[in-house]
């Protein structure tokens, strides 16, 4: 099937080194592979999908201009090769292999158009104002595409392995006959065969991928298993072959099951606590009881709690990163004691003593009603009155991620990408609006130390002034960065052989897929 539709398919059924080889017998080519996947695939159109659910799918049917490597590095994509013309310049090659699995070659003509609807107001979002601006957007040629920036900004290349960057075929689109709302058409190793809604998806071998043989199984079915238990039971008996987790807990857990290893994938991702500044009502529009919160924190608590001492105190600037800008900051230095004393004084001050407040710990994840639980722990010892919500994942949306929100605090989590640049973007006014507009404070202080970032190449430049985008951030204390966020991938190595990165930071957690392969 060259162009899958969603709706005509829905209405026909109504139904730490870098690497890890895992499979050890000698692999076979053909065949099927399957994998057990936590969540069910949320939107469809890559340019303004925002949930990490969906972005581990897109990778498998998308390719993206350029890629990462498995220490968090640039790689060729879509672009084999790529070069800097001028600090506001870059030229990409295209791969002239590469083409969508309708049997059309992929060209300039796609990328330029999907970057120009990227960067439509109309049809971008918030995914477009994370390029900047552009002066020129041009194809040389068939296969050479030269962006001309309005400004310098070294993050650029750092953006375009994010997969809101997937190239579209804008020919069809244009044309009519693809809606990125409903159909999926892409370039990458595999294309969409079926779906049954909240159940599974099968996908096939794209016959026209760029790499000559691959992928070297026929299929990979996607079997949607929101339990974890349901996922080890499948790794168990063999209805899938792979599975994904966020239980730090994994690799205890299937430590008896014959068969499977489990392989740490670390992410720049962390886990975080929103807090509502402007809600009218809430205790938190006081910045002293906000502050009162941030000292109450003890995140080496969550880590040793909730992960086992395993997870890692995280910052605005991801610690995945290797960055050292928000390590000194008081909210995170300062002795637990003195933080817990410096807590309570402000809430005194505040008149807020016995605020009673919510921490929502969405059922989403199974981590959340965890963290939170530990959230209300510290909160009480500081002179709180705290208590965890476990609420469904449609109830936190419409409590959380809307204008008119209802919450005091809430458990999530943010994806650190390639760069801290493109994650501290969602602290400005222009990168918040459309999800956490309506509990976070306006700060023009940070709109211009963040814009700063992304115009100063690496360096102590650089690190000084996210130094300052750290402090701002913990001074504010709107959102605030709790601990690391790994991923855990299972196999049954005696089924399969699957080579998966330890390190990732854009949510392709099965980046090999055209490599994997059933053994013999």
């Amino acid at each position: 099937m060259a162009i899958w539709r969603f709706v005509n398919l829905i209405a026909a059924t109504l139904v730490t080194g870098s690497l890890v080889l895992v499979g050890a017998a000698q692999a076979g080519s053909g065949g099927s592979i399957a994998w057990g996947k936590p969540t069910e695939v949320i939107s469809f159109d890559p340019h303004v999908s925002g949930d990490g659910a969906s972005w581990s799918f897109f990778h498998l049917v998308y390719d993206q201009l350029l890629s990462t490597d498995d220490d968090f590095g640039l790689a060729p994509g879509l672009a084999l090769s790529w070069e800097e013309v001028s600090a506001t310049s870059y030229r990409f090659h295209l791969n002239p292999d590469a083409t969508f699995s309708n049997g059309r070659a992929v060209t300039s003509h796609d990328v330029v158009a999907n970057f120009q609807r990227l960067t439509n107001p109309e049809s971008g979002g918030v995914w477009g104002k994370q390029l900047g601006e552009f002066e020129a957007i041009e194809a040389e040629d068939d296969h050479t595409v030269r962006f001309d920036l309005a400004l310098p900004n070294p993050v650029f290349l750092k953006v375009l392995p994010l997969t809101p960057y997937s190239i579209l075929p804008m020919t069809e689109f244009e044309a009519g006959t693809f809606d990125p709302a409903v159909d999926i058409l892409g370039s990458g190793p595999f294309m969409v065969a079926e779906h049954l809604q909240d159940e599974s998806w099968t996908l096939t071998r794209n016959p026209h991928y760029h790499r000559a043989g691959h992928p070297l199984i026929d299929e990979l079915v996607i079997r949607i298993l929101p339990d974890d238990s349901a996922r080890i039971a499948a790794l168990r008996d063999g209805r899938v072959d792979i599975a994904t987790f966020a239980n730090p807990d994994t690799p205890l857990l299937l430590a008896d099951v014959p068969g499977v290893e489990v392989v740490v994938q670390n992410t720049t991702n962390y886990f975080r606590l929103d807090v509502s500044a402007i809600e009218e009502g809430s205790p938190f529009t006081d910045l002293r009881v906000r502050q009162a919160a941030h000292y109450a924190l003890d995140r080496e608590a969550i880590s040793n709690i909730v992960f086992g001492g395993q997870a890692i105190v995280d910052y605005p600037v991801p610690a995945g990163l290797g960055y050292e800008a928000c390590r000194d900051d008081p909210f995170y230095v300062m002795p637990r004691d003195e933080r817990l004393a410096k807590a309570r004084a402000l809430l005194e001050e505040a008149g807020a003593t016995g605020a009673r407040v919510g921490v929502i710990g969405s059922s989403t994840l199974m981590i959340y009603p965890l963290i939170a639980q530990v959230v209300q722990a510290n909160l009480n010892e500081a002179g709180f009155d705290a208590f965890v919500e476990q609420i469904p994942a449609a109830e936190w949306y419409a409590r959380v991620f809307a204008e008119d929100t209802d919450f005091d605090l809430a458990v999530s989590w943010f994806a650190g990408y390639t760069d801290p640049a493109i994650v501290l973007f969602w602290w400005t006014q222009a990168g918040a609006a459309g999800w956490a507009h309506g509990y976070t404070i306006t700060d023009d202080r940070l709109d211009a130390l963040v814009a700063r970032t992304r115009m100063l190449p690496e360096g102590e430049e650089r690190n000084d002034a996210l130094a300052e985008v750290c402090s701002v951030i913990n001074e504010n204390s709107n959102v605030l960065a709790l601990v690391n966020k790994p991923d855990y991938v299972a196999l049954r190595s005696d089924l399969i052989e699957a080579r998966i990165g330890r390190n990732e930071s854009t949510f392709d957690n099965l980046k090999y897929a055209e490599e994997f392969s059933r053994l013999d």
